[in-house]
């Protein structure tokens, strides 16, 4: 527990970087939907900057070396290209050797961490639909697990797999949310037309 809650703490730090990121591009967001004549709904930035804040966070625990920019060690991870044995070989592993929190992280840890891209996918888009949100998330686990060959962490297609179906599994909550309260969901909106 205390590594998720580690991995939680830096998600945390590192989402300042996507509050930063949020108001730089605000004044530019602003003047682009003046232009066009749009205005959005009043919880939509709110949702940017969350869905902002949450990326910076990912990137940063994912796209960081294990021990830190400032070490020089070589590639310490594998590339596993084969669905499924890998993991199935590490699930016995862990369960044998009662590693319960690698469990955690490795398995359910990489749904639940891609889940919010699924959900933003349909939040912030003008025209939800279940299979970009899983595009979505497929190109952008397809771009980590690319990036990681480069900073010394693994690549496996088995992680790939489970984020997609995380972002799949947050469209589902998105589509849930949309159903029991379509308020909500409209006032974040992506393109209400308005005065500015």
């Amino acid at each position: 527990m205390l590594q998720i809650q580690y991995y939680l703490r830096r998600m945390a730090a590192a989402g300042l970087i996507g509050l930063l990121l949020w108001a730089l591009l605000y004044p530019w967001r602003r003047g682009r939907r003046q232009r066009k004549g749009l205005c959005p709904g009043p919880c939509r930035e709110w949702a940017l900057l969350l869905f902002y804040m949450f990326l910076s966070g990912l990137l940063l625990l994912v796209l960081t070396p294990p021990a830190g920019w400032g070490s020089s060690a070589p590639f310490q991870g594998t590339v596993n290209l084969i669905p499924v044995r890998e993991s199935v070989r590490l699930f016995r592993f862990y369960l044998k050797n009662e590693m319960w929190t690698a469990i955690l992280v490795n398995f359910p840890g990489n749904i639940l961490m891609f889940m919010p891209v699924g959900f933003f996918a349909g939040l912030l888009s003008d025209r939800p639909r279940w299979w970009k949100g899983t595009l979505w998330t497929f190109t952008l686990s397809l771009f980590i697990e690319t990036a990681q060959l480069f900073v010394c962490r693994g690549t496996d297609v088995d992680d790939l797999i489970l984020n997609t179906l995380g972002g799949l599994l947050g469209y589902g909550c998105f589509y849930l949310l949309k159903q029991l309260s379509p308020g909500f969901v409209r006032r974040c909106a992506k393109t209400q037309k308005g005065s500015g």
